[in-house]
């Protein structure tokens, strides 16, 4: 009989969702951060490159960091930096405070994100069974709670910074009591022998980096342009705007809570070549009809598609060979939030060239091109 040590595992899903809320509070916020500043779409997708820049610097530290300290210490350190850093951008007074609010965001989010999966990795070990989907499904579920709470905030007509203030004090009172219950395993600890330092990923670690960056690009597409795409495109409003989002991360929540017992029964392949299959169809369907009644239902198609994607991926990415589990992580979390960070602003330089719609529909080319490689990276 397997026994999965359930307070790590518990401790280390409160930071997945910890991270989601901060993420969703800030997305679905971006309507009104733009309205408030009277910048374009264009503008936003600068400042989301500053976002994409703090990642990026982050993540290949943190994953060096890993080679020296427990993986637990440095997601505490993470459970703390970003609640702290994600009231930021909504404070921002002008155009480059935004930027260098969301480089901090950026930063703070890479530090916790590779922390948080190695620990992931570390506690799947641990357990000797599937957990990766369910702690991922913590952030979906915090990104729902985060959008949530953006969408109660406009109905009652509460500021979206005070909200956000009072966000971080509740999620700053998580961190720190979901801390000590992390455990000692550590990701660094779970390969002996291995080097872990800056180093060139594997072709194993690129492959699975790719795929993750492409997924990380539609879901970051989501997480960033669905709630302008429903306000200002489809003409809903911003409280059902914030809905959309909702049910996207609800659908991605969905997916991950049921995805380990998907995975045991049907195999990490074939579960990742569905999900991103069902995510570009809906995409399109969502797109070629360009009605509001279609859009929210196919928007949690599309999170239900995505969901599992990334969490088999990071699992695949904590088990590749020549490479210590925290610096592979990283690797491919460089990779993966070069596309969710750093993609959305491109598809905003599109959207704005063209047409939201149209940027839109590169993310149904992208998870199409998933499905196309998932038995290979199961492989």
């Amino acid at each position: 009989m397997i026994v999965v040590p359930q307070r790590p595992r518990v401790a280390t899903g409160v930071m997945f969702f910890l991270s989601g809320v901060v993420i969703g509070t800030w997305a679905a916020n971006v309507p009104f951060v733009r309205d408030r500043l009277d910048i374009s779409t264009t503008t936003i997708g600068f400042c989301l490159l500053a976002m994409a820049a703090g990642s990026l610097v982050a993540m290949p530290l943190a994953g060096r960091e890993l080679a020296h300290r427990p993986s637990a210490d440095l997601t505490r350190l993470g459970a703390l930096a970003v609640p702290l850093a994600g009231a930021l951008p909504l404070l921002a007074p002008s155009v480059p405070t935004l930027a260098l609010a969301l480089f901090v965001l950026g930063a703070a989010i890479g530090l916790l994100d590779v922390s948080m999966n190695a620990h992931g990795v570390a506690v799947e070990h641990a357990a000797r069974t599937p957990v990766m989907s369910s702690l991922h499904g913590g952030w979906s579920l915090g990104g729902l709670v985060g959008a949530g709470g953006v969408a109660l905030a406009h109905a009652l007509g509460v500021d979206p910074r005070v909200e956000a203030i009072v966000a971080v004090a509740l999620l700053l009172a998580l961190g720190v009591a979901a801390g000590p219950h992390l455990g000692s395993m550590s990701a660094a600890q779970e390969r002996d022998g291995a080097h872990a330092t800056f180093a060139r990923p594997s072709r194993g670690a690129l492959l699975v980096g790719t795929l993750v960056f492409m997924l990380f690009m539609a879901e970051g597409a989501m997480t960033d342009w669905s709630a302008l795409y429903l306000d200002h495109d489809l003409e809903t409003g911003a409280t059902v705007a914030a809905i959309g989002f909702g049910a996207f991360s609800g659908g991605m929540a969905l997916s991950r809570f049921c995805g380990d017992r998907l995975n045991r029964v049907v195999g990490p392949g074939p579960l990742l070549r569905a999900g991103s299959l069902t995510a570009a169809l809906s995409i399109v369907v969502m797109l070629l009809v360009g009605e509001a009644w279609v859009a929210l239902p196919a928007l949690l198609l599309v999170g239900l598609g995505v969901g599992n994607g990334v969490p088999l991926l990071f699992s695949a990415a904590g088990r590749v060979r020549d490479m210590a589990p925290g610096p592979a992580i990283a690797a491919v979390s460089t990779l993966g939030y070069f596309g969710l960070l750093a993609g959305p602003p491109l598809l905003g330089f599109v959207a704005d060239a063209t047409s939201m719609p149209a940027a839109l529909s590169i993310t149904a080319l992208l998870t199409g091109t998933v499905a196309l490689f998932a038995v290979r990276a199961e492989r």
